[in-house]
């Protein structure tokens, strides 16, 4: 700071602009531009080529390889336990049928019967619970279209709903139950502890739209994360249908995906970037939510996505995040994968890569410098240091012995010679315009005497012509003029440009009947009996529009 303090930059300025810039300092200032404009076209192409990518750019290319796959492991396990609950559903129904032939019974027949109820779900008991064991599910269930209380107030539907409680343990035989919703008896024959959760029945709308639902081929449906009835947990359910003998859908079954699964099936991956989330998203007239696999971001709150800078921003409310989504299909619904950083993650390594670009140019610019500075020492001060001797040395036709400076001087030396006899060359030239310049002046005085006399004879025929020409009939014929049609008035022009007849006729493409039909209109519009009184008016009127008006 001192130093800025005691550096006069004006007077730098003015200084420069007065003596301009000294070689050496021109020199340097070139080479240090050419040498940056190189590295920055260097910077450039490594750019466009993808070898020296921006940060962003880094981060959405490896967020996008990233959403890739989280998009097929999705799919892939969706699939997985989408083939388990057919798996599960074909078991029930065959479970179903054996137990309605046993009984002699209907499956409309089941309706209020609590006792055939339970006793079909002492049966299916044991196909709940291993299909849960097998498939990479937080729950299992199903749910027959039929009840035992028909007059409740609220659509009840009986089935058995077994969720697990513990799903951190490698070994998820022995676990209890954390939600069990099925007949008492049947609960209690399996020692299952009965939780403030427990129903004997569930209530649900999906047999409200179940036929459409799987009426045109679709073998399962995934659900959009939901609450769980009477607990705090957020799940999503696979659902495939129980058919009858009918093909008729007589009940769902499927397995849960609960927050807590979600996360442990795709957890969070440190990147070189930081942590990367996934979530399969839900979408609602422009509203998102879903499960992620941070529990951070587990919320029931709506969810706002806006692109931004070929990337998107994922609004939580109280946090935001940065990344990209990609579409896929699950069972019929359409659903999103997302993978993003936390804003302030990604912010972060922004502002890191920027640096390193604005080193990457602070480096150039340092060599770039050290570079001119190197080459003004190598050829510039030599080149400097022979001028001076050639400045102060006396005799100026000695030879410096350097081959580019002694040319340089004879070169100059010839042309001064060509210089100086090209001067002669313009002097003789010269003295020869002006004599020939005296001349002209001599022939123009002679030219100017002629037409003073030409003009002094033509204002005398003119005042002549005047004496002749009636006023009465010359008035006549130029306050007539206008009343020429355009055809007669070039008839007329032609006339005083000193054309024939003949040559008007031709001129206007028109036979000399025509033409004398012209001529006999201008002689009757203008009063004139010929041709040679129309060009005595006209010669007048042009002699005194060119001079004051004639009284």
């Amino acid at each position: 700071m001192n130093i800025l303090k005691h550096l006069d930059i004006k007077s730098l300025v003015k200084q420069f602009k007065a003596e301009g810039l000294s070689m050496r300092r021109r020199f340097a200032v070139y080479v240090f531009s050419v040498i940056c404009l190189f590295f920055t076209v260097i910077i450039i192409l490594l750019n466009l080529f993808g070898i020296l990518n921006p940060t962003d750019r880094q981060i959405m290319n490896d967020l996008n390889a990233r959403l890739s796959a989280c998009s097929d492991r999705i799919e892939r396990n969706s699939d997985e336990l989408a083939a388990c609950a057919i798996s599960f559903s074909g078991q029930l129904e065959q479970a179903i049928q054996d137990y309605l032939t046993e009984n002699n019974l209907t499956f409309d027949e089941l309706e209020n019967n609590s006792e055939a109820l339970d006793a079909l779900q002492n049966r299916l008991y044991a196909s709940v619970y291993l299909n849960m064991q097998v498939a990479p599910a937080s729950g299992a269930f199903y749910i027959l279209d039929t009840t035992a209380n028909s007059n409740s107030d609220t659509e009840l539907y009986s089935g058995i709903y077994l969720k697990y409680i513990n799903l951190y343990s490698e070994n998820t035989v022995n676990n209890d139950f954390s939600i069990y919703r099925g007949s008492f008896s049947t609960g209690k024959s399996r020692g299952i502890n009965f939780h403030s959760g427990w129903k004997n029945e569930s209530s649900t709308d999906f047999f409200e739209h179940c036929n459409e639902t799987f009426s045109d081929g679709t073998h399962y449906v995934l659900s959009p994360a939901t609450t769980i009835p009477d607990t705090w947990e957020r799940a999503r359910y696979i659902y495939v249908p129980i058919r009858g003998y009918d093909d008729a859908v007589i009940g769902v079954c499927g397995f849960e995906i609960n927050d807590l699964l979600f996360q442990l099936s795709y957890k969070t991956e440190d990147s070189r970037w930081g942590t990367e989330i996934c979530g399969l998203l839900d979408e609602h007239d422009g509203i998102y939510s879903g499960q992620f696999s941070s529990n951070r971001y587990n919320t029931e709150n709506a969810l706002n996505i806006k692109n931004k800078n070929g990337s998107q921003l994922f609004d939580f409310g109280s946090e935001k995040c940065v990344g990209l989504t990609k579409e896929i299909v699950l069972g019929s619904e359409v659903f999103s994968v997302a993978v993003m950083l936390p804003e302030t993650q990604y912010e972060s390594f922004l502002r890191k890569g920027q640096m390193h670009i604005l080193l990457i140019f602070l480096i150039a610019a340092i060599l770039a410098a050290v570079c001119c500075i190197f080459t003004s020492k190598k050829y510039v001060s030599p080149i400097l240091k022979k001028i001076e001797q050639v400045k102060s040395r006396d005799n100026y036709g000695e030879q410096l012995h350097i081959r580019e400076i002694d040319d340089l001087f004879a070169f100059l030396e010839e042309k001064d010679n060509d210089y100086e006899k090209q001067l002669d060359d313009l002097e003789n030239a010269k003295r020869f315009a002006e004599e020939e310049a005296q001349k002209a002046k001599k022939e123009y005085e002679k030219a100017a005497e002629k037409y003073e006399l030409a003009k002094s004879e033509i204002d005398r025929l003119a005042e002549k012509h005047k004496e002749e020409i009636v006023p009465e009939e010359y008035h006549f014929f130029v306050e007539n003029l206008s009343m020429l049609t355009p055809a007669e008035y070039r008839v007329y022009e032609l006339y005083l440009s000193g054309k024939t007849a003949k040559q008007i006729a031709e001129i206007l493409h028109i036979t000399e009947n025509t033409l004398k039909y012209h001529n006999k209109n201008i002689y009757s519009k203008l009063g004139i009996s010929s041709r040679k009184q129309l060009l005595r008016f006209a010669a007048l009127k042009q002699h005194r529009d060119g001079k004051e008006d004639w009284t």
